[in-house]
């Protein structure tokens, strides 16, 4: 008898057995997805002339390559984080206008967003601090989503090769 018959029952229909989910990548094979996303990424931020927001971009990049078993890595948190920043930092920024209160409120809305709810992914700080250096909305809104693209499909791309099994992701302490 094989682990996969034993398997078998625990995944029913499941066109995905346990001997045919490829080996996780190496580390010399998540370098290469890391560069090959980062400079997809730095692409983007040069071609906006936005090279400050590069750092929060290439953490996530980081975390997408090398960590996709950590609950900041999840594709839904690190979506649903980096449009609350680029919705409060326009918000902030055409009620507040560019200030050190703005700056405050708005990381305080970010930090409670990734605190409080299943949506975390902490370099969304870092580039909520970054919208205040750039002070160029569009360029802003505009190399952001760009980039957020590029990590959703380059995730959901690296996700059909190597999925991640749910039980590997840690989940978020309930209080």
């Amino acid at each position: 008898m094989r682990v996969t018959d034993l398997a078998a029952p625990a995944l029913g229909n499941s066109p995905i057995r346990p001997s045919r989910i490829p080996a996780a990548p190496n580390t010399w094979v998540r370098f290469g997805l890391f560069l090959a996303i980062f400079l997809a990424i730095v692409g983007v931020i040069v071609g906006t002339g936005s090279l400050l927001i590069a750092p929060p971009f290439a953490v996530t990049a980081y975390l997408v390559a090398f960590h996709r078993e950590n609950r900041y890595s999840v594709p839904s948190s690190i979506v649903a984080s980096y449009l609350v920043v680029i919705a409060s930092s326009e918000a902030f920024e055409i009620f507040l206008g560019i200030s050190v209160l703005a700056l405050v409120l708005n990381v305080v809305l970010v930090a409670s967003f990734i605190t409080f709810t299943r949506f975390t992914h902490p370099p969304a700080l870092a580039l909520t601090i970054f919208s205040y250096i750039v002070h160029d909305s569009l360029t802003f809104v505009l190399s952001s989503i760009v980039v957020l693209v590029i990590v959703t499909v380059a995730d959901i791309a690296i996700e059909r090769v190597w999925p991640v099994r749910p039980e590997s992701r840690p989940t978020m302490p309930t209080t």
